[in-house]
């Protein structure tokens, strides 16, 4: 009896999948007539993105921190893509960018995504070695302002029933040593997205996460967070420099160093889950791109704690007894 209920189980385990991949194959029409805006467009996923989906002939308004990255675009995209300067912590700026894309958008034409990508990290160190101007700035840019840019942008995709997809990270999976700040905003851009999809349940706006595991980018770059850990190690009082100490910092700094090797300089994998968010009709809530996303961060998420705290524990300070 036990073992017919096994096998019937299975097997209906088994057929659900297959459906749900076949469901997932299926795709949106006229995603022609689909307007697309995406933040932090200056590089890395942002600026792939929008160059990837200008190919495929989607309009896409690419929003720049700066001239230089809208000047750069453009050179490398169809005229068909529209870029404009924002900055996502900044009311004024937000605004403009509302509105420009409102006088874009001809008649019968809507804004159907919004992709959730402007970030940053300025410190790698621990909670201690942390400035409050470096965990503001985090959490302004990767949380705050992908929340500001979507309520901001709501009334123009309920008219569209559109999709919002925001860029988190493994972080969100994996709380990493003397990436706090970081962390927290990561995990609030997930919190936001499982938030969004139960208010605008009824309205027909869907929202989605990519979590990105090791790519190379601006925001994982090995030499700039090394640089950031003796910065912020240099800054700290003078107690603090001295638990922590010189053979740690170098510890930490080679830790850093060997992110280079696993670093993955094909973003493909960010891009095409991004796009799939976008124009599947089935979308997932959540995509994991990256083989260490997907085959370790993601089944260590699910082991107890004190596994993955011993796993991926920080080096013991010097002062540590």
């Amino acid at each position: 009896m036990m073992c017919g209920i096994l096998i019937l189980f299975i097997v209906v385990t088994i057929l659900l999948k297959i459906a749900e991949l076949y469901l997932r194959t299926l795709r949106l029409r006229n995603i022609l007539q689909k307007h697309v805006l995406i933040t932090g467009c200056d590089s890395g996923f942002g600026n792939s993105l929008a160059k990837y989906l200008d190919g495929i002939g989607v309009p896409v308004f690419a929003a720049c921190l700066t001239e230089s990255g809208q000047k750069n675009l453009k050179a490398r995209c169809s005229s068909r893509l529209m870029t404009l300067k924002l900055d996502v912590t900044d009311e004024k700026s937000i605004g403009e960018a509302v509105q420009f894309v409102q006088s874009k958008l001809e008649k019968g034409q809507e804004l159907w995504g919004l992709v959730n990508n402007a970030g940053l990290q300025v410190i790698s160190a621990p909670l201690e070695l942390h400035s409050k101007s470096a965990i503001e700035k985090t959490l302004q840019v990767n949380l705050l302002g992908a929340m500001y840019v979507t309520k901001a942008f709501l009334p123009l995709l309920r008219q569209s029933k559109g999709r919002i997809v925001s860029v988190s990270s493994d972080a969100a999976l994996i709380a990493w040593p003397c990436r706090v700040a970081y962390n927290i905003s990561k995990c609030g851009v997930e919190s936001m997205s499982s938030c969004l999809r139960k208010e605008m349940y009824h309205v027909g706006v869907s929202a989605h996460c990519v979590e990105p595991g090791a790519f190379k980018t601006n925001i994982v770059y090995p030499d700039e967070m090394a640089s950031q850990l003796q910065q912020a190690y240099n800054a700290s009082d003078k107690e603090i420099r001295t638990f922590y100490g010189p053979n740690w910092l170098e510890k930490w700094k080679e830790t850093y160093k060997n992110i280079l090797p696993i670093q993955n300089p094909d973003l493909s994998p960010v891009t095409d889950a991004i796009e799939h968010a976008l124009f599947a009709k089935f979308p997932k809530a959540r995509y994991r791109c990256g083989r260490d996303c997907q085959y370790e961060f993601w089944p260590m998420s699910l082991l107890p704690d004190w596994f993955s705290d011993w796993y991926y524990a920080m080096p013991a300070p010097d002062g540590a007894k």
